[in-house]
C-alpha cells in the first residue's frame, strides 16, 4: 500500500518525460479557457483591433474588481461550497451572455444606460465565469497545466485575430455562445478528471489520493507582499502605457493585429516546447522579464511619436499584456498547488493585483490627457515603475521555501547540485561530526549511517519529487550522513535554529516525523531508481 501511494505521488509531482505521455489523456475540453478568452476579446478588448476598448474596458474591469473584493470577503467569512460554486458558475454564464446581448443592442441603437449595464454584466460575469477554471487546473500535474494554459492562450489569440477581421455585430453573436460552451467544457473536464482519479485510486490501491503539499503555508508573509507589490507596479506601468500618449485607445492596423496575436501564439508554443518537449529549465523571473522587456520596448517606441513607431509600440505593449495574463494564471496555479489556501482565493488576489493597478493607470492617463510637453515625464514615470517592478519580480530569491515553477528545473541544472552533494556528503571515516550529540564513540572507525555517493542521486530524485530547495537537499544529505544539527549548522554556516527550521520544513513536505522515516524515504528513491532501470 505504501509503495503504491508513493509511486502515485511521484507521478503527480514529477513532470512526465515526453509529449507522448499526454496524448492518451488529451481532451479539447481541457482547453475551455479558449472560449473564455474569445468572449473577453469580443466584449472587453474590441477584438484586440485596438489596445483596448477605452472606457468600456475601464468600467467593466472596475466592476470586476468590486465583485472580486466582495467575493473574497464572503468566501473568507463563510466558505465557498461546491454547490455555491456551481450556482455562481451558472449566474456568471448568464451575466456574460447578457453582456454580449447588451453590447450588440448598443451597437445597433447606442444608449449610455444600455452600455453601462453591459459593462457591469461583463465585469461581474467574467470574475467566476473565467475564475471557475482554476478548480480544474489545480487537479493537473505541472506539465499538463502548463500545456493547457498556454495552448489555450495561443489558440485563443489565433482565433481572436480571425474574429478581428469580421464585423463587430457578428463577433457579439459568437460571444453569446462562449459562456455556455465554457460551462459544457468545464463539466466534461471535471468528469474526465474524476475518471482519471478513480483509475489512479484503483491502480494504486489507495482509498484516497495523496494530499498536495502545503509548503507555502510556512512562507513569510513578506514574500507574497513583495510579489503582489511587484505585480501591482508592473500593471500600473502597463495601464499607463496602454493609454499613452493622449489617453485614447490606439487602433491597430491588420498587420499589427497579426503581429500581436501570432506573437502570443509563437511565444506560447515556444514555452511549451522548451519546458515540456525539451525538458529545459524555466524560471519565474525569466518569464516575467520577457513581459517587462516587451513593455520597455513598446514605451520607447511610443516616445518616438512616429505613426509607425506608435503602432509598433502599442503592439509590443499588447503582446506583453496578453502574455502576462497567461503567466499570472500559471503562477497562481503553482502557488495554489503548494498551499492550503483555496485556489480561487489565490487567483482572486492575483487578479486584483493585475486588474486594479492597470485600470487605475489606464483611467489616470485618460483623465489627465498629458500634453506633449509632459509626455516625456510620463515615459520617465513608466520606466521608473518598471524598474521597481524588476526589483520585486525579476529574481529567484523568493519564495524561500520553494522556487516558483520548481518542477521545471532542468536535469542539467540539477546535475551540478547532485555533483556538489556527492562531494559535500562524502564525510571521512571516523569524522566525529557525523555522530549525534551524546552518542558514544565506537571502537575503530565510526560506522557509516549510509553510503554517501549513491545517495547523491537519491537526493536529487527526492528533491524533484517533493519540491525541495537546494538548501533543503543539503540538509537532508547531512542528516542522512548522521550529522547533528550543530554540525550541520557549522558545515553550512547557519545557526542551529535555522537548521531546525529547515528540518521542520523538510519533514512537513515529506509528511514524516523522524529521521528514520527520512532515511526510509531515501531508500525508497533508490528502489524506485532500480525498478525503472529494469524496465
Amino acid at each position: 500500500m505504501g509503495t503504491s501511494t508513493s509511486n502515485h505521488i511521484t507521478a503527480q509531482a514529477k513532470p512526465s518525460p515526453a509529449f507522448s505521455s499526454f496524448l492518451p489523456l488529451f481532451s479539447l475540453s481541457f482547453c475551455g479557457l479558449v472560449a473564455v478568452r474569445i468572449w473577453i476579446q469580443c466584449n472587453l478588448y474590441d477584438r484586440y483591433t485596438s489596445t483596448d476598448s477605452g472606457i468600456i474596458t475601464i468600467v467593466s474591469n472596475l466592476a470586476r474588481v468590486a465583485l472580486i473584493v466582495i467575493l473574497i470577503a464572503i468566501v473568507v467569512r463563510h466558505g465557498f461550497p461546491k454547490r455555491s460554486q456551481r450556482m455562481l458558475g451558472y449566474a456568471s454564464a448568464f451575466a456574460m451572455t447578457a453582456a454580449s446581448i447588451l453590447f450588440l443592442v448598443n451597437v445597433e441603437t447606442p444608449n449610455h444606460i444600455v452600455l453601462f449595464a453591459a459593462c457591469v454584466c461583463a465585469g461581474c460575469g467574467i470574475v467566476w465565469g473565467g475564475g471557475i477554471w482554476i478548480t480544474v487546473y489545480e487537479r493537473f500535474p505541472p506539465d499538463e497545466a502548463l500545456i493547457y494554459a498556454f495552448l489555450s492562450l495561443g489558440a485563443s489569440s489565433m482565433l481572436g485575430f480571425l474574429l478581428g477581421l469580421l464585423p463587430a455585430t457578428f463577433t457579439y453573436l459568437v460571444a453569446m455562445v462562449m459562456p455556455a460552451l465554457s460551462l459544457v467544457m468545464l463539466q466534461r473536464s471535471s468528469q474526465l478528471l474524476d475518471e482519471r482519479d478513480e483509475a489512479l485510486r484503483t491502480s494504486s490501491g489507495a482509498a484516497t489520493l495523496p494530499k498536495r503539499d502545503t509548503v507555502y503555508d510556512g512562507e513569510p508573509k513578506s514574500t507574497f507582499a513583495r510579489l503582489i507589490a511587484g505585480m501591482a507596479l508592473f500593471n500600473l506601468a502597463l495601464g499607463i502605457a496602454r493609454g499613452y500618449p493622449s489617453g485614447e485607445s490606439i487602433a491597430l492596423t491588420i498587420p499589427f493585429q497579426a503581429i500581436h496575436q501570432f506573437s502570443v501564439l509563437l511565444i506560447s508554443l515556444a514555452l511549451i516546447w522548451w519546458a515540456v518537449a525539451k525538458r529545459r529549465s524555466i524560471r519565474f523571473s525569466t518569464l516575467w522579464n520577457i513581459s517587462v522587456t516587451l513593455i520597455i520596448i513598446g514605451v520607447l517606441l511610443l516616445a518616438l511619436s512616429d505613426s509607425t513607431a506608435t503602432l509598433a509600440g502599442a503592439t509590443f505593449i499588447s503582446i506583453s499584456n496578453t502574455f502576462a495574463v497567461g503567466l499570472l494564471w500559471f503562477s497562481c496555479y503553482d502557488i495554489a498547488r503548494h498551499s492550503s489556501i483555496p485556489s480561487y482565493l489565490i487567483l482572486g488576489v492575483g487578479w486584483l493585483a493585475h486588474v486594479l493597478p492597470r485600470e487605475i493607470g489606464r483611467a489616470g492617463i485618460w483623465l489627465l490627457e498629458p500634453h506633449s510637453s509632459e509626455a516625456i515625464l510620463v515615459i520617465a514615470f513608466v520606466v521608473l515603475l518598471l524598474a521597481l517592478a524588476m526589483v520585486f519580480l525579476l529574481n529567484d530569491s523568493i519564495p524561500v521555501k520553494r522556487h516558483l515553477f520548481a518542477e521545471f528545473r532542468s536535469p542539467q541544472a540539477n546535475a551540478s547540485v547532485q555533483a556538489a552533494l556527492a562531494d559535500r556528503y562524502a564525510a571521512p571515516a571516523g569524522d566525529p561530526a557525523s555522530r549525534q550529540e551524546g552518542e558514544p564513540a565506537h571502537d575503530g572507525a565510526t560506522p557509516k549511517v549510509r553510503e554517501e555517493a549513491p545517495y547523491a542521486e537519491h537526493l536529487s530524485q527526492l528533491g524533484k519529487q517533493y519540491s525541495l530547495t537546494e538548501r533543503e537537499l543539503e540538509v537532508v544529505g547531512l542528516l542522512a550522513q548522521g550529522r547533528s544539527r550543530i554540525s550541520i549548522g557549522e558545515k553550512l554556516y547557519i545557526s542551529e535554529n535555522t537548521v531546525r527550521t529547515y528540518v521542520k520544513n523538510i519533514y512537513a513536505k515529506l509528511d514524516i516525523h523522524s529521521k528514520q522515516e527520512l532515511l526510509d524515504r531515501l531508500e525508497e528513491q533508490g528502489s524506485h531508481g532500480q525498478d525503472e532501470s529494469k524496465l
